[in-house]
């Protein structure tokens, strides 16, 4: 039997054997979830609009006034070094907390496999189901995932696919692990800015459909008129752009529509044109 080659980390520019690259349980900032973190597609040793997601880390960094221990430069060279030493595909995490009540982040790098993908889940799409809950500073991609999480178990003990988040006022904000846009009437409906997070590959398939002639409006999606809805789809950093068929006992009353039929095509050519540039 071949012996699998251990695997690496990164803590704060080191590169180490992954079981020796983690954080102190004593940790304050680990019950507090007071941290942040980005997921990077890499294929090939190439990385997808890695500089998009690193802006975005500085940003979380910024709104939750935690002090990275080096620049997003730096750091970028550390992601790297990380995926230098692996297959080369994957799914790359980068994590950094708080240490004991101040805020000068620590930094963990990791990879780990990229999930296969069904044709199914493409063709006719997914099963979502709903579950009330917020997310805590939707401006920052924050650890404290409390609400996705109880969204992704409920989802996980009804056979469906993912859970999409209710808030207070009954509407729809995001999936557990992505984001959630509407088609209705032709036009292309993404969550009220500050709602939800923004994904990366949300704002690709907004500017897409933007290019291609196709209305885009912000508005809050109130469950109540899901019946209304002609078409919905996901985006994440690995699912690219995944239609939804039914949304808790509703199904939708094209899967894949016309529209999401025409953004999944448009982000493949994206993704091969574009999208592997840092």
């Amino acid at each position: 039997m071949t012996n699998q080659p251990t695997p690496n980390a990164i803590l704060n520019g080191e590169l180490l054997p992954a079981e020796r690259a983690g954080f102190s349980v004593a940790n304050q900032s680990l019950v507090d979830s007071f941290g942040i973190y980005e997921t990077i597609k890499v294929e090939e040793g190439r990385f997808f609009h890695l500089s998009w997601h690193l802006r975005r880390l500085g940003d979380s960094a910024s709104i939750l006034s935690l002090e990275l221990p080096a620049s997003l430069e730096e750091i970028g060279v550390w992601c790297r070094k990380l995926a230098d030493t692996s297959s080369g595909f994957g799914l790359l995490r980068i994590v950094a907390y708080g240490s004991d009540g101040v805020h000068e982040a620590q930094c963990g790098i990791y990879m780990k496999p990229q999930p296969k993908l069904a044709d199914a889940l493409f063709d006719p799409g997914v099963w979502l189901v709903t579950s009330e809950g917020e997310r805590t500073w939707p401006l920052a991609k924050s650890t404290n995932c409390l609400a996705q999480a109880l969204a992704r178990f409920k989802a996980q003990s009804q056979g469906a696919y993912e859970g999409l988040i209710v808030d207070r006022h009954g509407h729809v904000t995001e999936g557990s692990t992505c984001n959630l846009l509407v088609v209705r009437d032709g036009v292309l409906l993404r969550p009220l800015a500050g709602t939800a997070l923004e994904g990366v590959t949300e704002n690709i398939a907004v500017e897409l459909a933007a290019a291609a002639g196709v209305s885009v409006q912000r508005t809050a999606l109130p469950l109540a008129e899901l019946a209304g809805w002609d078409e919905a789809f996901i985006t994440s950093t690995n699912r690219r752009i995944m239609p939804v068929r039914q949304i808790d006992d509703t199904a939708l009353p094209s899967s894949p529509g016309p529209v999401t039929r025409l953004l999944m095509s448009a982000f493949r050519d994206y993704e091969k044109k574009h999208g592997w540039g840092e």
